[in-house]
């Protein structure tokens, strides 16, 4: 039997012994070595990677995903996916990181084959890392492949293209995709009804579906339809004697605006025979462009006589220039027609025929006056017979 006194002394041991081993288990705990046995500093988690049929468990102080597989020498390619990212940082104490090994695959679209690496299971995520797009009406099958002993794959993932149909369907155009095989079958799938007494349809239930068919269905009859239309913006031109001839300035956007329209439209056989209004409402008005253009023109030195005789003109035809020039343009060489688009000093139609005379032919009256002298004396026989003509008719 123990003493009191021994018992004492057995119950001290003890606590010290059990204090001991926890505090040689912080000692371990707090001296834990990195995967690649160093020892680390700071926080600390702990990592459990699964690699296929593979799980690992560490405790480290790495700050991403990719600093924790290089300390582990997980090796991985660039077919693999990581999950979460590589880049992704480690935070918090315990931390899952997946690896997806990339493996071969055959896709076989349209007769076409790809040899691809991919880490997905998922058919259509398969098809994706194949660089393959897919429509949601296309569908994805794994099949066995007859290409064993070239590949060695014996399965592939087949893909089973919709065909396109270009459908009008009271009006309204898409493109719809289906695996069905008939219009009759198509309209079964997208549940529309077809009343062939009261509803025409270009195409009978039996016609077999090829890709990029037509097929439209309407209404007999009266019927309505709304659609939003544009409206186009406006542009006004504000003339700048500022600015040099020629040259012009958008000072303020202009932008289309918006309508919604109702239209009463009357069908037979799918062919439009009447449309009228029946409403129309603006959502967006159009915003006016303004745009500046240059009107400023250096006009050569000297009076009108001065730009005659530079232009070649007999002193003798003075006065009938003058008449002429006068009552077509009051000698502004801009001047312009609005009705006809006649241009010029002598209101030459179209203006671009002075190009003869010169490249300045638009602003210059000396190269104006010169292609209306070759003309005066070329139509008329002299300027003399030109006055006489414009006298009497008022135009020449």
């Amino acid at each position: 039997m123990f003493s009191i006194p021994s018992l004492v002394i057995l119950g001290i041991t003890a606590t010290i012994l059990i204090v001991s081993i926890v505090v040689k288990q912080s000692s371990f705990f707090a001296s834990a070595t990195s995967a690649d046995g160093s020892a680390e500093d700071g926080e600390q988690s702990f990592v459990t990677i699964y690699d296929g049929d593979n799980k690992t468990t560490m405790r480290s102080g790495a700050i991403t995903v990719r600093d924790l597989l290089a300390r582990a020498d997980v090796q991985y390619d660039e077919y693999d996916t990581v999950e979460p990212g590589l880049d992704e940082e480690i935070n918090s104490e315990s931390f899952n990181i997946n690896i997806y090994r990339a493996r071969e695959a055959i896709v076989v679209d349209d007769n076409v084959k790809r040899h691809i690496h991919t880490s997905a299971t998922n058919p259509t995520a398969v098809i994706a890392d194949a660089g393959i797009e897919l429509y949601d009406e296309d569908i994805v099958k794994i099949v066995p492949y007859d290409g064993l002993l070239e590949s060695g794959m014996m399965s592939a993932y087949q893909i089973t293209r919709a065909k396109q149909i270009n459908f009008d369907f009271y009006g309204e155009e898409m493109i719809v995709r289906t695996q069905a095989n008939t219009i009759g079958e198509f309209l079964a799938e997208r549940n529309i009804k077809v009343d062939r007494k009261d509803t025409w349809a270009s195409l009978s239930d039996d016609t077999e579906i090829t890709d990029g068919i037509k097929f439209a269905v309407y209404r007999q009859g009266k019927q309505t339809k709304t659609v939003e239309e544009t409206i186009k913006y406006s542009t006004k031109t504000i003339q700048d004697y500022s600015m040099n001839y020629g040259t012009q300035k958008v000072v303020k956007e202009g932008s289309d605006g918006k309508k919604i329209v109702t239209y009463e439209i009357v069908m037979r056989n799918g062919k439009e025979v009447s449309r009228k209004v029946i409403s129309s409402i603006v959502t967006k008005k159009p915003v006016e462009q303004e745009v500046r253009v240059g009107m400023k023109v250096n006009l050569p030195a000297g009076s009108h006589e001065d730009w005659m005789s530079r232009a070649g003109i007999s002193p003798s035809d003075y006065g009938y220039v003058n008449y002429i020039v006068t009552r077509e343009s009051h000698w502004n060489p801009l001047a312009r027609n609005r009705s006809s688009g006649a241009t010029g000093l002598c209101q030459a139609l179209p203006g671009s025929k002075m190009a003869s005379a010169g490249s300045d032919w638009a602003t210059n009256p000396i190269t104006q006056l010169r292609w209306c002298n070759g003309y005066a004396v070329g139509r008329y026989g002299s300027w003399a017979k030109a006055y006489q003509f414009w006298t009497s008719n008022h135009w020449w």
